[in-house]
């Protein structure tokens, strides 16, 4: 019964062999599993993780438009009523000013009219309208109380928008990753890689299993028949066959091990994919919420403040127009006291002019009186010296007297002299 001996020998280590060789085949089933399943998920994600990647690009950029629109909206409507109530107040002390600057500027001249309703002392301010300047500072007032209650409601609103935009923290660049159809593809080659090597150590499992069935078949036969012939049922070269198989045995474990590795390999590179679209979709898809939830404050916001923004625009046109009136007045008021300055230069220089004249005039009638009563003189002797030896005919016009001149003043300037 030594052939017995010599098969149980071999018996051992082929079962051994077979086991770990399908323990390695179902290491590798597990692995590929896993791979399949990991691929399939990766497969899904894809078109979704493309589009949101593009999307978000596009909705990412406009939503910081969005908050930084939203921010400089808050400043300007912060500071635009702050600078307004600024310019009203100098503005009010300007023309407080200029209006005790006309008060104390009292008007003496005589040539200057006074205002039928001032009973008291004749200043410049009798000249201006105080109730003009009043409606005027009464109307830039209601507009900017009324302007500071809509930016305090506004700003609060602008404020809890911001807040619940939460900002742009979420919309920071991710990490780059491929995720084109051609990386799918590369991933897909691996699970089929790792499908292939699966099947092939599943075959080299499969022979061992057979090796230890023939095995076990020639041992059980051997054992049923007659121990003397039993010998002779295995010959040797069947022996060799079985020796030969079963001392491979340690060197097919060894690479099926390897097979094993890469398999395990590969499934934990797919599985880091896997792990880096998944990270990655679920990033974008906190992308998307944030960009939906800016989307949605923005949008809140402005409807909200719809209506009160017209009356805001409208507001502010009616309020710079009256502080640009109110500026003007000023402006005219310091001009109007400093061209009395003038007034009063320019009529003292007419009432010089005048005298002049009036004396030139003077002088020049006297002279051409003299004249006249001169030639009168002349005149009159020719005519008794010669007249009476005088035909009439012969020079009719010499009996006429000489010419007179009249100097009148014409219409203009209507002398003030008192």
């Amino acid at each position: 019964m030594a052939t017995l001996e010599k098969l149980a020998r071999l018996s051992e280590p082929s079962i051994q062999g077979a086991r770990l060789a399908r323990e390695i085949v179902s290491s590798a089933k597990e692995s590929l599993s896993q791979s399949q399943r990991d691929y399939a998920a990766i497969y899904e994600i894809h078109p979704k993780l493309g589009f949101l990647i593009a999307d978000n690009q596009v909705q990412a950029k406009l939503c910081a438009s969005l908050i930084d629109g939203l921010t400089l909206h808050l400043a300007d409507i912060e500071t635009s009523v702050t600078q307004r109530r600024q310019q009203a107040g100098e503005l009010r002390k300007d023309m407080a000013m200029v209006i005790e600057l006309l008060k104390s500027r009292e008007v003496v001249e005589r040539e200057f009219r006074c205002p039928p309703n001032v009973t008291g002392k004749h200043t410049l301010y009798d000249h201006i309208d105080q109730d003009a300047v009043d409606e005027l500072s009464r109307m830039t007032g209601e507009g900017l109380e009324e302007l500071e209650v809509i930016a305090e409601s506004d700003v609060a609103r602008c404020k809890l928008a911001l807040e619940e935009a939460g900002g742009a923290a979420d919309l920071h660049d991710s990490e780059d990753i491929s995720v084109t159809w051609s990386a799918v593809g590369d991933i897909k080659e691996l699970v089929e890689e790792s499908g292939r090597a699966a099947a092939e150590i599943a075959q080299d499992s499969q022979s061992m299993d057979h090796h230890c069935d023939q095995l076990r078949d020639t041992i059980r036969d051997l054992e049923a028949d007659d121990s003397e012939t039993g010998d002779r049922l295995l010959s040797l070269d069947d022996y060799n066959v079985l020796l030969r198989d079963t001392d491979e045995i340690p060197m097919i474990v060894a690479d099926l091990r390897e097979v094993l590795a890469d398999i395990q390999r590969r499934a934990e590179e797919i599985n880091v994919r896997y792990l880096q679209y998944s990270a990655f979709y679920q990033e974008n898809l906190r992308k998307f919420a944030a960009i939906a939830r800016i989307s949605a404050a923005v949008d809140k916001y402005v409807e909200a403040t719809r209506e009160s923004q017209v009356r805001y625009v409208q507001l502010l046109a009616d309020i710079d127009s009256g502080l640009e009136d109110t500026w003007s007045l000023v402006s005219w008021y310091r001009n109007f006291h400093s061209a009395y300055d003038s007034l009063i230069a320019e009529v003292h220089r007419r009432r010089h002019a005048q005298k002049v004249l009036f004396a030139a005039v003077e002088d020049m009638r006297s002279r051409l009186d003299g004249m006249y009563l001169e030639e009168m003189r002349l005149r009159t002797g020719f005519v008794e010296k010669s007249g009476p030896f005088l035909p009439s005919d012969l020079c009719p016009f010499i009996q006429d007297p000489p010419a007179s001149f009249v100097i009148e003043e014409a219409e203009g300037e209507r002398s003030h002299q008192g």
